[in-house]
């Protein structure tokens, strides 16, 4: 008797392990993405400059801000989904979403010399460093 009660409440158990692996996976949100900052970036250092790059399809470029000030840069905008007037919507998973992103970087960007462009849905931001926070060579004597 005792055996099929250890039995059952170990079935319980498994079934409860399972369910508490799925409710932490993706599989019961609305959205087919993965959790996680919005847009996503990626960073790396090409010569002197960082480079930012920026996964946003469909957003229209005049719908992109950037602002930069000492280590920050700020991302934000509005990707808009519209439809023709009257249409019967079957399945929606894409959907309006505004952004908003700062991100801190380890050295002071140089505003002026900042560059930006937008091409595919893929945003390429060239992150000049400071010229007073490069490191500078001692010769020592």
């Amino acid at each position: 008797m005792f055996g099929r009660i250890s039995s059952a409440l170990d079935t319980l158990l498994a079934m409860q392990e399972a369910m508490d692996s799925a409710m932490k996976s993706d599989y019961f949100e609305r959205a087919t993405t993965s959790r996680g900052s919005y847009p996503p970036v990626n960073i790396f250092q090409e010569g002197e400059n960082a480079v930012l790059t920026v996964e946003i399809p469909g957003v229209k470029k005049e719908d992109i801000r950037i602002e930069i000030k000492n280590k920050m840069i700020r991302l934000s905008g509005h990707r808009k989904i519209r439809y023709p007037e009257k249409a019967g919507v079957h399945r929606l998973e894409r959907r309006d979403r505004k952004f908003d992103r700062a991100i801190k970087m380890a050295f002071s960007i140089d505003a002026e010399k900042a560059g930006a462009e937008f091409v595919n849905g893929i945003l390429r931001v060239t992150l000049p460093r400071m010229e007073s926070d490069k490191p500078k060579l001692i010769q020592v004597s």
